[in-house]
């Protein structure tokens, strides 16, 4: 008999990330059929080009958060500084955020966090903000570092400078 005939059991971690990504996917097709407005404020986006962990996106044209749930990355825009976060729940790592565009939060549903738009927290199971990947400008772009990623607990300064200005 071979071995895991019939199907092998997914692990733990296999089946969130499985899951999380299943979810993201419905998230973004969701966004893409609801009236103009709610696809404005939160979408599915894909980075123009990359090089390396740097992935180039262009400049978010309005208030709201943009998901790139193939890389994990959010783009926000709010007023005129644009941030790129984690797309995963800083309490654990297990669970996948999601933008609530009527309160203008991000949510985590496993652990009834809420997080304002600057990756803040505002309430529930995590003692920290949203991770914040590194950003700078690139021309009329935002460059994303992927590899170079700053907890607000950790990396305070580095956390706080973690974001562009456009506009």
């Amino acid at each position: 008999m071979r071995p895991c005939e019939g199907g092998c059991p997914l692990d733990r971690a296999r089946f969130l990330r499985s899951t999380a990504l299943t979810a993201l996917a419905g998230l973004a097709g969701t966004a893409l059929l609801a009236e103009p407005a709610l696809a404005q404020s939160v979408g599915s986006i894909a980075p123009m080009s990359s090089s390396g962990k740097v992935l180039m996106y262009a400049v978010p044209a309005k208030d709201g958060a943009l998901i790139d749930a193939r890389n994990g990355v959010i783009l926000a825009r709010v007023k005129n500084a644009v941030y790129a976060f984690s797309v995963i729940c800083p309490h654990r790592a297990t669970t996948t955020l999601e933008w609530l565009p009527d309160s203008r939060e991000f949510h985590c549903p496993r652990h009834d966090a809420l997080f304002q738009p600057d990756g803040e927290l505002i309430q529930g199971r995590p003692d920290r903000a949203m991770d914040r990947y590194a950003v700078r400008r690139a021309g009329k772009d935002i460059a994303v570092d992927t590899a170079t990623i700053f907890q607000q607990d950790t990396a305070q300064d580095a956390w706080g400078h973690a974001v562009v200005t456009v506009g």
